[in-house]
């Protein structure tokens, strides 16, 4: 064929091509919409994304900020657009109510994807049949996940050998809620240099009300017991979880009724004397929104600390307060830390999902790299943080992903408004701490679910007043007990420790036969 043949066979059917294409492009039903989310994104997607584009519906604790919306709306969704074929969702239920609507929500089969809660709620969920098992999931789209986060991490939440959550956080966890953390700008204002003990605590808000009433003392009524059977025994307890009616001893590894204990009478009778000075404010207790808000108005003297508070809330303390400062102090220094739990943080897919894999694709997005982790936590550098000295310095007050639930020890950076001092104690806090007994146990309480929830509401009704001291020990008591035995507690508490001697038995097995 000659030359000038093939060109115009050539150009003939590039023509052709083109007209196809054409009209393809305008045929009916084809057009799409300006800023479409599919717009264009077979030229956008990275190599390896999926082809069908979802949305990914995620729930989360808290207050949603402007920029966090806008950063969602914005920069995030293109990114996942780009990595992972998806567009985020996100609704925040405020933390005064979060676990309410949540299991609204998930007993009711809404069809959210994702969502946060405590490591102690996964065995209680998976028991409901809220979530789904994570095993094919996490092998098939984890592989970033399984890197980064230490394996005994996972196995805190795996139950009947399955896994049903992701422990987001692989950081020091040591002691976690048996600490307080105090303003120690105001601790430092009065003449007091830290916190050694409960009197201390007491002199503490006994010398800054003196100066300015408008603060108060207030330690979480529904956490704290921790840190203070750290001088009110000299015993080594953990708790079962965080309602408060069983707790192991560490030294003889027995499962323990904390409810009927004298420990109990002597937190409980403790409480009420601070309800009587003052240090607790019968406004705040059982009302955490209230709490929050005189948190935010820099109002609060001390508070339940977790290892890393004094970093993760310094910012809020300075919004009301420039010169605030944080620390953390352990009561009983040189009783043993213990770990209970890895990680508490804990990510569960809901089993009316109707995108699993999208949700395990986008977790290991997050700890893909340092790049995504520090995106997704900080935002846009040179918009929302930027690197000073190594460190992060944030340049909006507005929060974006909560860091708590994504810090990882390999990816951390120390923010720049933290004293070295504090991010040394944090880093050092694991140091000579001990395995919990608890590790590792999860109570199955699907045997005893019945009395369980009716033990519960008779706790609630008759038990949190005396443990938030707003009811008298003496008086209310033996009532009480009457009420919750009633109820089935010790049908609970028989299953608890049958459950607990089992565990026990097959984790000394393990020990005899490694494999």
């Amino acid at each position: 064929m000659k030359p000038a043949a093939v060109i115009g066979s050539v150009a003939i059917l590039f023509l052709f091509l083109v007209y196809i294409l054409f009209n393809h492009s305008n045929s009916p039903g084809q057009s799409r919409s300006q800023g479409s989310p599919n717009t264009d994104l077979a030229n956008n997607k990275v190599e390896g994304a999926p082809e069908s584009f979802v949305t990914l519906k995620m729930i989360m604790p808290g207050d949603q900020s402007s920029r966090m919306g806008d950063f969602v709306e914005n920069e995030l969704n293109e990114r996942l657009k780009k990595d992972l074929n998806m567009n985020l969702e996100l609704t925040y239920i405020p933390w005064s109510n979060y676990q309410q609507k949540l299991e609204l929500a998930l007993s009711t089969g809404e069809d959210y994807d994702l969502f946060w809660y405590g490591a102690p709620f996964v065995s209680v969920y998976s028991t409901k049949g809220y979530i789904q098992p994570l095993d094919e999931l996490l092998d098939q789209y984890g592989q970033d996940l399984i890197q980064h986060i230490p394996d005994e991490n996972f196995k805190q939440n795996r139950i009947d050998g399955k896994l049903w959550a992701i422990p987001s956080q692989a950081f020091t966890s040591a002691g976690k809620f048996s600490s307080v953390m105090v303003r120690q700008d105001l601790l430092e204002k009065v003449g007091m240099t830290d916190i050694k003990t409960i009197s201390d605590l007491e002199q503490f808000y006994q010398s800054m009300h003196a100066i300015d009433p408008s603060y108060y003392g207030y330690l979480e009524t529904d956490r704290g017991h921790e840190l203070l059977w750290r001088e009110l025994t000299d015993r080594n307890y953990s708790s079962l979880d965080e309602r408060m009616l069983f707790m192991v001893d560490e030294d003889s590894g027995e499962m323990l009724s904390y409810v009927e204990s004298d420990l109990f009478k002597k937190v409980a009778q403790l409480r009420e004397s601070w309800v009587n000075k003052g240090i607790i404010d019968k406004n705040l207790v059982g009302n955490p929104a209230a709490k929050i808000d005189q948190e935010n108005a820099g109002k609060l003297l001390f508070r339940v600390g977790a290892v890393s508070r004094a970093m993760e809330n310094l910012q809020t303390a300075r919004n009301a307060d420039p010169n605030a400062r944080l620390r953390e102090y352990y009561l009983a220094t040189a009783k043993p830390k213990y770990i209970t739990t890895p990680s508490n943080e804990a990510f569960m897919i809901t089993s009316a999902s109707k995108n699993p894999e999208r949700a395990m694709m986008f977790m290991n997005w997050i700890l893909h790299s340092k790049e995504n982790y520090n995106f997704i936590i900080y935002g846009v550098e040179g918009k929302d943080y930027e690197l000073e000295n190594g460190k992060i310095k944030q340049l909006t007050n507005d929060q974006l992903m909560y860091e708590w639930m994504w810090r990882n020890k390999d990816y951390f950076i120390a923010p720049a408004s933290v004293e070295d001092d504090i991010i040394d104690d944090m880093l050092k806090n694991d140091e000579n701490s001990r395995i919990s007994k608890l590790f590792g146990f999860h109570f199955n309480e699907a045997p005893v679910k019945n009395e369980i929830a009716q033990v519960m509401a008779v706790y609630k009704e008759k038990f949190e007043p005396i443990n938030f001291g707003l009811a008298s020990y003496n008086q209310y008591y033996e009532d009480a007990l009457a009420a919750l035995k009633k109820a089935g507690f010790d049908i609970v508490f028989a299953e608890l420790k049958k459950q607990f001697s089992e565990f026990k038995l097959q984790a000394r097995s393990g020990e005899d036969n490694p494999s």
